[in-house]
């Protein structure tokens, strides 16, 4: 009888697995790359980096011309901003990214993890923000 139980847990697990691993095969290598160039602004900037976010922006190509370029974290962010829309549709409902919001800023960005990192506000409110559901 344990057996049966066994057997059937180990069925279910392996289909709840096989779900989670189509959500990020819906995602190809070039939204994978895009997605991850994204993370790295989106921290630099949580960090107040400039440079950091800077430097990402310019591995994202034509992409992050604009934000590559910026000589102020407040443009900086507002170019972040507009990769954030497209960050957001890509990774919304796929496994490892979690939509965040600020609702201080009414920002809302992508990111790898649930504590959050906030990227519009920085250092000046590191943790303001929820993932939304």
């Amino acid at each position: 009888m344990n057996l049966r139980y066994l057997t059937l847990f180990a069925t279910i697990a392996l289909f709840a697995a096989s779900i989670g691993f189509g959500y990020a095969a819906d995602l190809s290598s070039n939204d994978k790359q895009f997605l991850d160039g994204y993370e790295k602004i989106r921290s630099a900037l949580a960090a107040d980096d400039l440079s950091g976010a800077r430097q990402a922006a310019a591995e994202l190509g034509e992409e992050g011309a604009s934000l590559s370029s910026s000589d102020k974290l407040s443009t900086a962010r507002s170019e972040f901003e507009k990769l954030s829309e497209r960050a957001i549709d890509m990774g919304r409902g796929k496994n490892g990214y979690y939509v965040a919001n600020c609702p201080m800023l009414k920002k809302e960005w992508l990111q790898s993890s649930t504590k959050i990192s906030n990227p519009y506000a920085g250092k000046s409110m590191p943790d303001c923000g929820v993932i939304k559901k």
